[in-house]
């Protein structure tokens, strides 16, 4: 049974999850829409979607059977939509991405790739019921989140 503050984060995570619906829907069936979105949305959109993941992520030791594979559906799906949402130079007062990620857009997507393949991870896991390859995963999640932040994002 998750703990109270585990209930809330998930919640909360839920609640963001179905904020973040429909536009992941539309990114997974209609590029036209992120193209139309202004650079303010495409920024909203993933720091909404990030601060998801490190919601799940710290809450998702303590979680089992569908609440396991809910918590990395999104995260898979966040990660799956990532690419699309750093759209050259959309940065806001409001975005904490750098410039340097479209210098380095080969390195910065391999990075989002490596981290899709951790989250399919996490789901295969959490599907099979398998707890220690679960929690493998997510630690395999968390450090490459944290390192890519090092690297691409800016410190407010």
């Amino acid at each position: 049974m998750p703990s109270r503050s585990s209930a809330v984060r998930m919640r909360l995570a839920a609640w963001l999850g179905a904020a973040l619906i429909v536009v992941a829907a539309a990114l997974a069936s209609a590029a036209p829409v992120v193209a139309a979105m202004t650079d303010a949305q495409l920024v909203a959109t993933r720091v909404a979607a990030m601060k998801q993941d490190g919601m799940l992520l710290r809450g998702a030791k303590s979680l089992t059977g569908q609440e396991a594979i809910d918590a990395a559906t999104i995260i898979l799906k966040n990660f799956t939509n990532f690419p699309a949402l750093f759209r050259k130079g959309s940065i806001t007062a409001d975005s904490r991405a750098l410039p340097v990620i479209w210098e380095n857009w080969g390195d910065f997507t391999a990075r989002l790739a490596a981290e899709k393949a951790n989250a399919q991870a996490m789901l295969a896991a959490a599907k099979a019921g398998n707890k220690k390859a679960y929690l493998a995963a997510i630690e395999d999640l968390k450090r490459p989140c944290s390192n890519c932040h090092l690297a691409y994002a800016r410190v407010f």
